[in-house]
């Protein structure tokens, strides 16, 4: 977490003893004002840095605004889910650099030997994806259950429903999973989907197992919060307590 200061000291010293006494309300105000750009800003910079970043991404920058006695507002990513990943989880990866986090569907298909130990997972050609460039859940709920990685929301699957998605209908080709290095070792490692149809079989890569997953610093969070600060901040004040003189009582 970064920290970003912002001092009144020269605005302070040309004011009258009249006006010193509603610096801590027009500071505290300020403080959340300029907070609330800094949100803003940070929001366009997720929407700027990644490709189709999901409402939950860019909602996940979240404000604990100052008081009047504790002139401190906080902007940052929230840590904690409902459901899911924490933005503040996946996202400093991305603002640091390092080794990303496992997402919750590898730690299930590790937790079943399926997806090796220092292996993460990409997506592959075949997957499904949705609008934001992600494996669309209901295939990644589709996998978990086939490798019977029961965990909260997801269910075992048994042999009934492996047969039947083999089978197919008449409007879906039947398939199968299977994780390995298929073309006598040639393709990658991963989970593959084999799909059986009045044609014969074929095998398509669903997800592909990748040894060192890494993350370049690409959003600079702090440089983006210092900027809105420094381009804000006094102006800010100055209407603060300009607000705060006027409402007076």
């Amino acid at each position: 977490m970064f920290s970003v200061k912002a001092q009144f000291n020269d605005v302070i010293k040309q004011l009258k003893d009249v006006q010193t006494k509603h610096i801590p309300f027009a500071t505290s105000l300020a403080i959340n004002r300029t907070a609330q750009k800094v949100k803003v800003a940070e929001q366009k910079e997720i929407r700027d840095v990644f490709d189709r970043p999901t409402k939950f991404t860019e909602n996940s920058v979240f404000i604990k605004p100052s008081t009047k006695s504790n002139l401190e507002a906080k902007v940052w990513l929230k840590d904690q889910a409902v459901k899911g990943t924490p933005a503040a989880k996946y996202l400093a990866p991305q603002i640091v650099g390092g080794e990303r986090r496992l997402k919750g569907y590898e730690v299930l298909l590790r937790s079943v030997g399926v997806l090796p130990d220092g292996y993460f997972t990409v997506p592959g050609a075949a997957a499904q994806m949705d609008g934001y460039g992600n494996i669309k859940r209901s295939q990644i709920v589709q996998i978990i259950n086939y490798f019977k990685a029961n965990r909260e929301t997801f269910q075992n699957s048994n042999d009934k429903t492996k047969d039947r998605l083999k089978k197919g209908t008449k409007t879906r080709y039947g398939i199968e999973y299977f994780v390995g290095r298929p073309g006598d070792g040639k393709l990658p490692l991963g989970i593959w989907q084999k799909v059986f149809s009045n044609f014969g079989t074929a095998i398509r890569p669903i997800m592909i197992f990748v040894q060192s997953s890494r993350y370049d610093a690409i959003y600079d969070f702090k440089f983006v919060a210092e900027k809105v600060v420094a381009d804000n901040i006094n102006k800010e004040f100055i209407e603060a307590l300009n607000f705060a003189l006027r409402t007076a009582k």
